[in-house]
Protein backbone atom coordinates (compact mmCIF):
# COMPACT_ATOMS: atom_id res chain seq x y z
CA UNK A 1 0.00 0.00 0.00
CA UNK A 2 2.64 2.32 1.06
CA UNK A 3 4.60 1.96 -1.93
CA UNK A 4 1.48 2.35 -4.49
CA UNK A 5 1.38 6.01 -2.60
CA UNK A 6 4.64 6.63 -3.27
CA UNK A 7 4.16 5.41 -6.95
CA UNK A 8 1.13 8.00 -7.18
CA UNK A 9 3.18 10.54 -5.05
CA UNK A 10 5.88 10.23 -7.87
CA UNK A 11 3.20 10.94 -10.75
CA UNK A 12 1.30 13.38 -9.49
CA UNK A 13 4.75 15.60 -8.82
CA UNK A 14 5.57 14.72 -12.79
CA UNK A 15 1.92 15.50 -13.32
CA UNK A 16 1.42 19.05 -11.67
CA UNK A 17 4.55 19.86 -13.84
CA UNK A 18 3.35 19.37 -17.03
CA UNK A 19 -0.10 20.71 -16.04
CA UNK A 20 2.12 23.84 -15.04
CA UNK A 21 3.90 23.67 -18.57
CA UNK A 22 0.44 23.09 -20.68
CA UNK A 23 -1.12 26.29 -19.30
CA UNK A 24 -4.47 24.83 -19.28
CA UNK A 25 -4.75 22.59 -21.91
CA UNK A 26 -5.47 19.13 -20.70
CA UNK A 27 -2.75 16.87 -19.56
CA UNK A 28 -1.72 13.25 -19.05
CA UNK A 29 1.47 11.72 -17.77
CA UNK A 30 2.41 7.88 -18.27
CA UNK A 31 4.42 5.57 -15.95
CA UNK A 32 6.40 3.44 -17.91
CA UNK A 33 7.43 1.30 -15.34
CA UNK A 34 4.76 0.82 -12.80
CA UNK A 35 2.65 0.58 -16.07
CA UNK A 36 -0.07 3.30 -14.69
CA UNK A 37 -1.17 6.89 -16.18
CA UNK A 38 -2.75 10.05 -14.84
CA UNK A 39 -5.28 12.13 -16.73
CA UNK A 40 -6.46 15.80 -16.00
CA UNK A 41 -10.23 15.45 -14.67
CA UNK A 42 -11.21 17.28 -17.40
CA UNK A 43 -9.61 14.56 -20.10
CA UNK A 44 -12.04 12.30 -17.93
CA UNK A 45 -14.95 14.20 -18.04
CA UNK A 46 -14.40 15.16 -21.86
CA UNK A 47 -13.06 11.20 -23.05
CA UNK A 48 -15.68 9.34 -20.68
CA UNK A 49 -12.67 8.02 -19.06
CA UNK A 50 -13.05 5.47 -15.78
CA UNK A 51 -10.88 7.58 -13.44
CA UNK A 52 -8.01 9.81 -13.32
CA UNK A 53 -5.79 6.96 -12.39
CA UNK A 54 -5.73 4.43 -15.44
CA UNK A 55 -3.75 0.86 -14.85
CA UNK A 56 -2.39 0.07 -18.35
CA UNK A 57 -2.99 3.56 -19.76
CA UNK A 58 -1.52 3.41 -22.95
CA UNK A 59 -3.43 0.41 -23.65
CA UNK A 60 -6.62 1.79 -22.48
CA UNK A 61 -6.29 4.60 -24.26
CA UNK A 62 -5.66 3.20 -27.42
CA UNK A 63 -9.41 1.93 -27.51
CA UNK A 64 -10.27 6.04 -27.49
CA UNK A 65 -7.92 6.33 -30.53
CA UNK A 66 -10.07 6.27 -33.98
CA UNK A 67 -9.44 3.24 -36.23
CA UNK A 68 -7.78 4.50 -38.71
CA UNK A 69 -5.03 6.51 -36.51
CA UNK A 70 -4.64 3.19 -33.97
CA UNK A 71 -1.62 1.62 -36.06
CA UNK A 72 0.24 4.87 -36.25
CA UNK A 73 -0.91 5.71 -32.17
CA UNK A 74 0.30 1.96 -31.45
CA UNK A 75 3.86 2.76 -33.25
CA UNK A 76 4.84 5.84 -31.89
CA UNK A 77 3.66 4.76 -28.47
CA UNK A 78 6.37 1.40 -28.99
CA UNK A 79 9.23 3.64 -30.24
CA UNK A 80 8.66 5.82 -26.78
CA UNK A 81 8.30 3.30 -24.37
CA UNK A 82 11.38 1.18 -26.15
CA UNK A 83 13.09 5.02 -25.79
CA UNK A 84 13.72 4.71 -29.26
CA UNK A 85 11.55 8.43 -29.61
CA UNK A 86 12.63 11.18 -26.87
CA UNK A 87 9.26 13.10 -27.75
CA UNK A 88 6.27 13.26 -29.81
CA UNK A 89 3.52 15.80 -31.86
CA UNK A 90 1.43 13.51 -33.42
CA UNK A 91 -2.74 14.15 -34.01
CA UNK A 92 -5.25 11.61 -34.11
CA UNK A 93 -9.18 11.22 -33.98
CA UNK A 94 -9.99 10.41 -30.55
CA UNK A 95 -13.31 9.25 -29.43
CA UNK A 96 -15.71 11.80 -27.06
CA UNK A 97 -18.10 10.21 -24.63
CA UNK A 98 -20.93 11.26 -26.86
CA UNK A 99 -19.64 9.21 -29.58
CA UNK A 100 -18.23 11.61 -31.79
CA UNK A 101 -14.40 12.51 -32.77
CA UNK A 102 -12.59 15.23 -31.89
CA UNK A 103 -8.69 15.94 -33.99
CA UNK A 104 -6.85 15.89 -31.03
CA UNK A 105 -3.05 16.98 -30.56
CA UNK A 106 -0.31 15.21 -28.42
CA UNK A 107 2.66 16.87 -27.54
CA UNK A 108 5.06 15.71 -24.92
CA UNK A 109 8.51 13.38 -24.09
CA UNK A 110 9.84 11.29 -22.60
CA UNK A 111 11.75 11.91 -19.06
CA UNK A 112 14.65 8.93 -18.86
CA UNK A 113 16.53 7.47 -15.38
CA UNK A 114 19.96 7.26 -14.53
CA UNK A 115 19.97 4.42 -16.99
CA UNK A 116 19.34 6.48 -20.21
CA UNK A 117 16.01 4.41 -19.80
CA UNK A 118 12.12 6.04 -20.65
CA UNK A 119 10.94 6.60 -16.94
CA UNK A 120 7.31 8.89 -17.39
CA UNK A 121 6.55 9.83 -20.93
CA UNK A 122 3.95 12.89 -20.17
CA UNK A 123 2.05 15.71 -22.56
CA UNK A 124 -0.28 18.00 -23.56
CA UNK A 125 -3.73 17.64 -25.31
CA UNK A 126 -4.60 20.25 -27.45
CA UNK A 127 -8.75 19.86 -28.76
CA UNK A 128 -8.52 21.01 -32.29
CA UNK A 129 -12.06 20.41 -32.72
CA UNK A 130 -14.87 18.03 -32.57
CA UNK A 131 -15.52 15.94 -35.98
CA UNK A 132 -19.06 16.41 -37.08
CA UNK A 133 -21.53 14.30 -38.48
CA UNK A 134 -22.68 16.17 -41.24
CA UNK A 135 -21.00 16.52 -44.99
CA UNK A 136 -20.65 20.14 -45.80
CA UNK A 137 -20.89 19.36 -49.84
CA UNK A 138 -23.80 17.03 -50.26
CA UNK A 139 -25.24 17.71 -46.87
CA UNK A 140 -25.88 14.00 -46.25
CA UNK A 141 -24.98 12.46 -43.22
CA UNK A 142 -21.08 11.84 -43.21
CA UNK A 143 -18.36 8.73 -42.99
CA UNK A 144 -18.07 9.53 -39.24
CA UNK A 145 -22.32 9.40 -38.69
CA UNK A 146 -22.10 6.01 -40.98
CA UNK A 147 -19.92 4.07 -38.56
CA UNK A 148 -22.20 5.17 -35.78
CA UNK A 149 -25.01 4.08 -37.33
CA UNK A 150 -23.14 0.77 -38.32
CA UNK A 151 -22.28 0.13 -34.73
CA UNK A 152 -26.06 0.38 -33.33
CA UNK A 153 -27.13 -1.82 -35.95
CA UNK A 154 -24.71 -4.57 -34.85
CA UNK A 155 -24.73 -4.29 -31.24
CA UNK A 156 -28.84 -4.31 -31.13
CA UNK A 157 -28.19 -7.35 -33.69
CA UNK A 158 -30.14 -5.64 -36.85
CA UNK A 159 -30.90 -7.45 -39.89
CA UNK A 160 -29.11 -5.23 -42.17
CA UNK A 161 -27.78 -4.31 -45.85
CA UNK A 162 -25.25 -1.90 -46.74
CA UNK A 163 -24.00 -0.65 -49.84
CA UNK A 164 -20.73 1.14 -50.44
CA UNK A 165 -20.84 2.56 -53.79
CA UNK A 166 -18.60 5.56 -55.57
CA UNK A 167 -17.34 7.33 -58.76
CA UNK A 168 -15.10 6.30 -61.09
CA UNK A 169 -12.13 8.42 -62.41
CA UNK A 170 -13.49 11.21 -59.99
CA UNK A 171 -9.96 12.84 -60.38
CA UNK A 172 -10.53 12.69 -63.89
CA UNK A 173 -13.54 14.94 -63.59
CA UNK A 174 -12.49 17.55 -61.00
CA UNK A 175 -9.05 18.09 -63.19
CA UNK A 176 -11.05 18.54 -66.33
CA UNK A 177 -13.32 20.66 -65.04
CA UNK A 178 -12.47 22.53 -61.61
CA UNK A 179 -13.35 21.32 -58.21
CA UNK A 180 -16.44 23.52 -57.72
CA UNK A 181 -17.76 20.94 -61.17
CA UNK A 182 -17.01 18.22 -58.76
CA UNK A 183 -18.77 19.04 -56.27
CA UNK A 184 -21.95 19.56 -58.16
CA UNK A 185 -21.05 15.75 -59.62
CA UNK A 186 -21.43 14.89 -56.20
CA UNK A 187 -24.62 17.09 -54.71
CA UNK A 188 -26.39 15.54 -58.02
CA UNK A 189 -25.13 11.87 -57.17
CA UNK A 190 -26.36 12.30 -53.42
CA UNK A 191 -29.88 13.50 -54.88
CA UNK A 192 -30.46 10.58 -57.33
CA UNK A 193 -29.18 7.86 -54.20
CA UNK A 194 -31.72 9.93 -52.34
CA UNK A 195 -34.46 9.84 -54.65
CA UNK A 196 -34.24 5.79 -55.39
CA UNK A 197 -32.60 4.85 -52.06
CA UNK A 198 -32.91 7.17 -49.61
CA UNK A 199 -36.83 6.50 -48.70
CA UNK A 200 -35.70 3.02 -47.19
CA UNK A 201 -32.68 3.70 -45.72
CA UNK A 202 -29.94 6.04 -44.71
CA UNK A 203 -27.49 7.67 -48.03
CA UNK A 204 -24.12 8.98 -45.66
CA UNK A 205 -21.08 10.41 -48.08
CA UNK A 206 -18.15 8.59 -47.12
CA UNK A 207 -14.14 9.43 -48.01
CA UNK A 208 -13.58 11.14 -51.95
CA UNK A 209 -16.52 10.35 -54.09
CA UNK A 210 -17.67 6.99 -52.30
CA UNK A 211 -21.49 6.81 -50.51
CA UNK A 212 -22.79 4.56 -48.63
CA UNK A 213 -26.46 2.91 -47.94
CA UNK A 214 -27.85 1.44 -44.66
CA UNK A 215 -31.05 -0.17 -44.79
CA UNK A 216 -33.09 -2.31 -42.69
CA UNK A 217 -36.20 -2.46 -44.60
CA UNK A 218 -35.16 -3.84 -47.86
CA UNK A 219 -34.05 -7.39 -49.05
CA UNK A 220 -30.27 -8.17 -51.05
CA UNK A 221 -32.52 -8.56 -53.40
CA UNK A 222 -34.44 -5.20 -53.38
CA UNK A 223 -30.67 -3.46 -53.11
CA UNK A 224 -29.44 -4.94 -56.17
CA UNK A 225 -32.47 -3.70 -58.21
CA UNK A 226 -31.93 -0.10 -57.03
CA UNK A 227 -28.55 0.13 -57.28
CA UNK A 228 -28.89 -0.84 -61.06
CA UNK A 229 -31.56 1.57 -61.35
CA UNK A 230 -28.75 4.17 -60.22
CA UNK A 231 -26.13 2.97 -61.96
CA UNK A 232 -27.99 2.84 -65.15
CA UNK A 233 -29.40 6.48 -64.14
CA UNK A 234 -25.36 7.41 -63.91
CA UNK A 235 -24.57 6.02 -67.00
CA UNK A 236 -27.53 7.94 -69.20
CA UNK A 237 -25.50 11.14 -67.20
CA UNK A 238 -26.40 13.49 -64.31
CA UNK A 239 -27.56 17.11 -65.04
CA UNK A 240 -24.42 19.23 -64.21
CA UNK A 241 -24.42 22.88 -64.73
CA UNK A 242 -26.22 22.51 -67.84
CA UNK A 243 -24.81 19.90 -69.19
CA UNK A 244 -25.20 15.65 -68.47
CA UNK A 245 -22.10 14.00 -66.88
CA UNK A 246 -21.66 10.55 -67.66
CA UNK A 247 -20.78 8.90 -64.40
CA UNK A 248 -19.25 4.73 -64.00
CA UNK A 249 -20.35 3.71 -60.44
CA UNK A 250 -18.75 0.97 -58.61
CA UNK A 251 -20.59 -0.63 -55.45
CA UNK A 252 -20.50 -3.67 -53.12
CA UNK A 253 -23.08 -5.00 -50.59
CA UNK A 254 -23.00 -6.69 -47.56
CA UNK A 255 -26.05 -8.53 -45.50
CA UNK A 256 -25.42 -9.19 -41.72
CA UNK A 257 -27.95 -9.61 -39.07
CA UNK A 258 -25.04 -9.00 -36.02
CA UNK A 259 -22.30 -11.58 -34.79
CA UNK A 260 -18.93 -11.27 -33.47
CA UNK A 261 -17.77 -8.87 -35.60
CA UNK A 262 -17.49 -5.02 -35.68
CA UNK A 263 -18.17 -1.95 -38.07
CA UNK A 264 -14.21 -1.93 -38.82
CA UNK A 265 -14.59 -5.78 -39.77
CA UNK A 266 -17.57 -4.70 -41.78
CA UNK A 267 -15.87 -2.16 -43.62
CA UNK A 268 -13.05 -3.65 -44.57
CA UNK A 269 -15.07 -5.88 -46.71
CA UNK A 270 -17.17 -3.50 -47.97
CA UNK A 271 -13.91 -2.15 -49.03
CA UNK A 272 -13.13 -5.62 -51.03
CA UNK A 273 -16.39 -5.87 -52.58
CA UNK A 274 -15.96 -2.39 -53.86
CA UNK A 275 -12.67 -2.78 -55.51
CA UNK A 276 -13.96 -6.15 -57.13
CA UNK A 277 -16.55 -4.44 -58.69
CA UNK A 278 -14.47 -1.33 -60.11
CA UNK A 279 -11.53 -3.56 -61.46
CA UNK A 280 -13.10 -6.77 -62.41
CA UNK A 281 -16.77 -6.71 -62.51
CA UNK A 282 -17.12 -3.07 -64.51
CA UNK A 283 -18.99 -1.59 -61.52
CA UNK A 284 -21.82 -4.24 -61.22
CA UNK A 285 -22.74 -4.60 -57.62
CA UNK A 286 -20.68 -7.43 -56.23
CA UNK A 287 -22.45 -8.88 -53.06
CA UNK A 288 -19.99 -10.44 -50.43
CA UNK A 289 -19.98 -14.25 -50.22
CA UNK A 290 -17.38 -14.57 -47.65
CA UNK A 291 -14.69 -17.03 -47.67
CA UNK A 292 -14.84 -20.47 -49.44
CA UNK A 293 -16.53 -23.26 -47.60
CA UNK A 294 -18.17 -20.24 -45.01
CA UNK A 295 -21.19 -18.60 -45.01
CA UNK A 296 -21.26 -14.56 -44.61
CA UNK A 297 -21.39 -14.61 -40.74
CA UNK A 298 -18.90 -17.24 -40.39
CA UNK A 299 -16.68 -15.73 -42.47
CA UNK A 300 -17.36 -11.96 -41.24
CA UNK A 301 -16.58 -13.40 -37.98
CA UNK A 302 -13.27 -15.32 -38.83
CA UNK A 303 -12.26 -11.58 -40.75
CA UNK A 304 -12.91 -9.53 -37.15
CA UNK A 305 -10.87 -12.37 -35.56
CA UNK A 306 -7.65 -11.99 -37.33
CA UNK A 307 -7.78 -8.31 -37.41
CA UNK A 308 -8.08 -8.32 -33.72
CA UNK A 309 -5.10 -10.58 -33.53
CA UNK A 310 -3.22 -8.24 -35.66
CA UNK A 311 -3.92 -5.51 -33.23
CA UNK A 312 -2.82 -8.02 -30.32
CA UNK A 313 0.63 -7.80 -32.00
CA UNK A 314 0.09 -10.03 -34.63
CA UNK A 315 -1.22 -12.82 -32.12
CA UNK A 316 -1.77 -16.84 -33.49
CA UNK A 317 0.41 -15.85 -37.00
CA UNK A 318 3.48 -17.64 -37.57
CA UNK A 319 5.41 -17.98 -40.98
CA UNK A 320 6.60 -20.81 -42.91
CA UNK A 321 9.20 -20.96 -46.14
CA UNK A 322 9.41 -22.48 -49.18
CA UNK A 323 12.79 -23.01 -50.89
CA UNK A 324 13.53 -21.16 -54.20
CA UNK A 325 16.18 -23.31 -56.06
CA UNK A 326 18.59 -22.66 -59.12
CA UNK A 327 16.91 -24.04 -62.37
CA UNK A 328 20.47 -25.04 -63.57
CA UNK A 329 22.27 -26.52 -60.79
CA UNK A 330 19.00 -27.18 -58.18
CA UNK A 331 20.49 -26.03 -55.08
CA UNK A 332 18.80 -23.99 -52.90
CA UNK A 333 19.05 -20.05 -53.69
CA UNK A 334 16.10 -18.16 -51.79
CA UNK A 335 13.37 -18.64 -49.21
CA UNK A 336 10.02 -17.39 -49.27
CA UNK A 337 8.02 -16.20 -46.35
CA UNK A 338 4.59 -17.37 -46.06
CA UNK A 339 1.85 -16.46 -43.42
CA UNK A 340 0.28 -18.93 -41.51
CA UNK A 341 -2.48 -18.43 -38.67
CA UNK A 342 -3.86 -20.69 -36.04
CA UNK A 343 -7.48 -19.74 -34.62
CA UNK A 344 -9.20 -22.16 -32.00
CA UNK A 345 -12.29 -21.92 -33.44
CA UNK A 346 -11.24 -22.16 -37.26
CA UNK A 347 -7.95 -24.20 -37.25
CA UNK A 348 -5.97 -23.49 -39.38
CA UNK A 349 -6.84 -20.87 -42.07
CA UNK A 350 -5.19 -20.21 -45.51
CA UNK A 351 -4.18 -16.50 -46.74
CA UNK A 352 -6.03 -17.16 -49.28
CA UNK A 353 -9.34 -16.49 -46.71
CA UNK A 354 -8.44 -13.30 -45.39
CA UNK A 355 -5.65 -12.00 -46.84
CA UNK A 356 -8.10 -10.61 -50.37
CA UNK A 357 -10.51 -8.96 -47.91
CA UNK A 358 -7.78 -7.30 -45.76
CA UNK A 359 -5.07 -5.97 -48.48
CA UNK A 360 -6.39 -2.75 -48.64
CA UNK A 361 -7.34 -2.15 -44.65
CA UNK A 362 -5.66 0.09 -42.82
CA UNK A 363 -4.50 -2.70 -40.46
CA UNK A 364 -3.30 -4.86 -43.26
CA UNK A 365 0.74 -2.72 -43.30
CA UNK A 366 0.60 -3.68 -39.42
CA UNK A 367 0.75 -7.05 -40.34
CA UNK A 368 3.16 -6.47 -43.53
CA UNK A 369 5.88 -5.01 -40.83
CA UNK A 370 5.11 -7.69 -38.30
CA UNK A 371 6.13 -9.91 -41.27
CA UNK A 372 8.87 -8.29 -42.67
CA UNK A 373 10.40 -7.87 -38.70
CA UNK A 374 9.63 -11.85 -38.26
CA UNK A 375 11.54 -12.86 -41.72
CA UNK A 376 14.36 -10.73 -41.56
CA UNK A 377 15.08 -12.03 -38.19
CA UNK A 378 14.51 -15.68 -39.62
CA UNK A 379 16.64 -14.60 -42.62
CA UNK A 380 19.47 -13.75 -40.52
CA UNK A 381 19.69 -17.23 -39.39
CA UNK A 382 20.31 -18.36 -43.24
CA UNK A 383 22.10 -16.16 -44.24
CA UNK A 384 24.71 -17.07 -41.47
CA UNK A 385 25.34 -20.52 -42.93
CA UNK A 386 24.41 -18.96 -46.97
CA UNK A 387 25.59 -15.55 -46.77
CA UNK A 388 24.36 -15.65 -50.73
CA UNK A 389 20.80 -16.81 -49.71
CA UNK A 390 17.65 -14.08 -50.87
CA UNK A 391 14.69 -13.21 -48.68
CA UNK A 392 11.74 -13.00 -50.52
CA UNK A 393 8.64 -11.36 -48.99
CA UNK A 394 4.89 -10.20 -50.46
CA UNK A 395 4.33 -7.04 -49.94
CA UNK A 396 0.82 -5.37 -49.79
CA UNK A 397 -0.95 -2.81 -51.09
CA UNK A 398 -1.29 -1.18 -47.90
CA UNK A 399 2.17 -1.11 -47.48
CA UNK A 400 3.41 0.21 -50.90
CA UNK A 401 1.61 3.30 -50.66
CA UNK A 402 1.88 3.50 -46.91
CA UNK A 403 4.05 7.52 -46.60
CA UNK A 404 6.05 5.34 -44.12
CA UNK A 405 7.39 2.64 -45.75
CA UNK A 406 10.94 3.38 -46.46
CA UNK A 407 11.08 4.44 -42.97
CA UNK A 408 9.96 1.17 -41.53
CA UNK A 409 12.02 -0.80 -43.99
CA UNK A 410 15.03 0.98 -42.65
CA UNK A 411 14.09 1.03 -38.99
CA UNK A 412 13.61 -3.11 -39.36
CA UNK A 413 16.45 -3.38 -41.26
CA UNK A 414 18.61 -1.74 -38.88
CA UNK A 415 16.97 -2.84 -35.58
CA UNK A 416 17.84 -6.65 -36.94
CA UNK A 417 20.71 -6.27 -38.59
CA UNK A 418 19.68 -8.02 -41.93
CA UNK A 419 21.11 -6.75 -45.49
CA UNK A 420 18.93 -5.06 -47.54
CA UNK A 421 20.76 -6.85 -50.70
CA UNK A 422 19.76 -10.18 -49.59
CA UNK A 423 15.81 -8.79 -49.83
CA UNK A 424 13.73 -9.51 -52.67
CA UNK A 425 10.10 -7.63 -52.46
CA UNK A 426 7.78 -9.61 -54.24
CA UNK A 427 4.92 -7.36 -55.46
CA UNK A 428 1.32 -9.46 -55.27
CA UNK A 429 -1.56 -9.26 -58.46
CA UNK A 430 -3.27 -6.60 -56.10
CA UNK A 431 -0.27 -4.37 -56.77
CA UNK A 432 -0.46 -3.85 -59.91
CA UNK A 433 -4.32 -1.58 -59.41
CA UNK A 434 -1.88 0.94 -57.75
CA UNK A 435 -1.49 4.01 -60.07
CA UNK A 436 1.29 3.06 -62.44
CA UNK A 437 3.11 6.27 -62.68
CA UNK A 438 3.29 6.04 -58.26
CA UNK A 439 3.82 2.23 -58.14
CA UNK A 440 6.70 3.12 -60.79
CA UNK A 441 8.25 5.42 -58.71
CA UNK A 442 8.47 3.17 -55.49
CA UNK A 443 10.13 0.81 -57.20
CA UNK A 444 12.92 2.32 -58.26
CA UNK A 445 13.19 4.20 -55.00
CA UNK A 446 13.44 0.27 -53.65
CA UNK A 447 15.80 -0.81 -55.92
CA UNK A 448 17.85 2.49 -55.59
CA UNK A 449 17.82 0.72 -51.74
CA UNK A 450 19.60 -2.20 -52.79
CA UNK A 451 16.08 -4.19 -52.79
CA UNK A 452 15.11 -6.47 -55.35
CA UNK A 453 11.56 -6.42 -56.73
CA UNK A 454 9.62 -9.15 -58.33
CA UNK A 455 6.38 -9.41 -59.91
CA UNK A 456 4.17 -12.08 -58.71
CA UNK A 457 1.62 -14.00 -60.74
CA UNK A 458 2.72 -12.61 -64.24
CA UNK A 459 0.56 -12.63 -66.81
CA UNK A 460 -2.89 -12.92 -65.09
CA UNK A 461 -5.03 -9.77 -64.12
CA UNK A 462 -4.58 -6.40 -65.72
CA UNK A 463 -1.53 -5.24 -67.45
CA UNK A 464 1.18 -7.69 -66.77
CA UNK A 465 3.29 -7.00 -70.05
CA UNK A 466 2.52 -3.24 -69.59
CA UNK A 467 4.37 -3.62 -65.59
CA UNK A 468 7.22 -5.65 -67.10
CA UNK A 469 8.87 -2.96 -69.40
CA UNK A 470 7.78 0.24 -67.17
CA UNK A 471 8.91 -1.50 -63.67
CA UNK A 472 11.98 -3.65 -65.11
CA UNK A 473 11.63 -6.28 -61.98
CA UNK A 474 14.41 -8.26 -61.25
CA UNK A 475 12.30 -11.37 -60.96
CA UNK A 476 9.05 -12.03 -62.59
CA UNK A 477 7.11 -15.23 -61.38
CA UNK A 478 4.78 -16.82 -63.95
CA UNK A 479 1.33 -17.19 -63.37
CA UNK A 480 0.95 -20.65 -61.31
CA UNK A 481 -2.10 -22.05 -63.21
CA UNK A 482 -0.24 -22.00 -66.86
CA UNK A 483 2.76 -24.16 -64.55
CA UNK A 484 -0.15 -26.06 -62.82
CA UNK A 485 -1.74 -27.49 -66.57
CA UNK A 486 1.54 -26.89 -68.87
CA UNK A 487 1.02 -30.61 -70.26
CA UNK A 488 -2.68 -30.47 -70.48
CA UNK A 489 -3.93 -27.03 -71.80
CA UNK A 490 -3.12 -26.27 -75.19
CA UNK A 491 -1.11 -23.29 -75.70
CA UNK A 492 -0.32 -23.18 -71.88
CA UNK A 493 4.01 -24.40 -72.48
CA UNK A 494 3.57 -21.69 -75.09
CA UNK A 495 2.35 -18.66 -73.44
CA UNK A 496 5.26 -19.94 -70.69
CA UNK A 497 8.07 -20.21 -73.33
CA UNK A 498 6.78 -16.54 -74.90
CA UNK A 499 6.45 -14.70 -71.53
CA UNK A 500 9.73 -16.33 -70.30
CA UNK A 501 11.84 -15.30 -73.47
CA UNK A 502 10.50 -11.57 -73.69
CA UNK A 503 11.71 -11.04 -69.43
CA UNK A 504 14.63 -12.33 -70.44
CA UNK A 505 15.05 -9.96 -73.66
CA UNK A 506 13.98 -7.17 -70.90
CA UNK A 507 16.49 -8.25 -68.74
CA UNK A 508 14.41 -9.86 -66.17
CA UNK A 509 15.07 -13.20 -64.67
CA UNK A 510 11.97 -15.87 -64.68
CA UNK A 511 10.85 -17.69 -61.97
CA UNK A 512 8.22 -20.74 -62.25
CA UNK A 513 6.21 -21.69 -59.44
CA UNK A 514 3.80 -25.09 -59.08
CA UNK A 515 6.48 -27.29 -59.83
CA UNK A 516 4.75 -30.16 -58.40
CA UNK A 517 6.17 -33.17 -60.05
CA UNK A 518 8.93 -34.61 -62.82
CA UNK A 519 6.74 -34.41 -65.56
CA UNK A 520 6.37 -30.53 -65.23
CA UNK A 521 10.28 -30.20 -63.85
CA UNK A 522 10.77 -32.22 -67.35
CA UNK A 523 8.92 -30.38 -69.50
CA UNK A 524 10.44 -26.84 -68.69
CA UNK A 525 13.74 -27.95 -68.49
CA UNK A 526 15.07 -26.18 -71.95
CA UNK A 527 12.92 -23.08 -70.88
CA UNK A 528 15.29 -19.60 -70.02
CA UNK A 529 14.36 -19.53 -66.44
CA UNK A 530 16.34 -18.86 -63.55
CA UNK A 531 14.60 -20.26 -60.68
CA UNK A 532 12.06 -22.92 -59.57
CA UNK A 533 9.72 -23.44 -56.90
CA UNK A 534 7.12 -25.95 -56.02
CA UNK A 535 6.22 -29.03 -53.87
CA UNK A 536 8.16 -31.51 -56.51
CA UNK A 537 11.56 -29.80 -54.56
CA UNK A 538 10.00 -28.50 -51.44
CA UNK A 539 6.81 -27.61 -49.46
CA UNK A 540 6.04 -24.70 -47.54
CA UNK A 541 8.12 -26.03 -43.69
CA UNK A 542 9.75 -24.33 -40.72
CA UNK A 543 12.93 -22.81 -40.61
CA UNK A 544 14.81 -25.53 -38.76
CA UNK A 545 13.60 -27.99 -41.57
CA UNK A 546 15.30 -25.82 -43.94
CA UNK A 547 18.39 -25.55 -42.34
CA UNK A 548 18.39 -28.95 -41.64
CA UNK A 549 17.61 -30.19 -45.10
CA UNK A 550 19.18 -27.55 -47.84
CA UNK A 551 21.99 -25.70 -45.81
CA UNK A 552 23.40 -28.24 -43.15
Amino acid sequence: MEKNSESRKFLDNIFNAFTIIGRGNYVSVYDVKKDISRFSPAVVELFGLPGEYIPSGYEVWKNYIHPEDKARYTRTMKALISGEKRGYDSTYRTHLKDGSYAVVRYVGSTIFDADDKPDVIGGIMINEGVTAVTDPVTFLRNQYGFFRDLVAAIELKRNCVVVLCGINRMNSINEEHGYSFGNSVLQQTAWLLQEVAGQEGTVYRMEGAKFAFLTESLSPEEVAVKYEKIRRAALAGLPVENVRQVLLINGGMIHFDGGKYDERTIHAALNFVYNESKFYHNGKLVNYNGAIGMNNHESLELIAEVRNDILMDCENFSLRYQPVFDAEIEKITAIEALLCWHSERFGDVPPSAYVPVLERDFLFEELGYWILRRAMEDGLKVLAINPNLMLNVNISPAQIVDDLLFEEIDKIANFVGFPLKNLCFELTQSCRLIEPDILRRIVRALKRKGILCLIDDFGSGVASIDFLRDLAPNFIKLERDYILHIKDRPGNLQIVQHLSELAVDLGTKVCLKGVEDAEIRKTIKDLPITNIQGNFYAEAIQLEEIIAKYLS
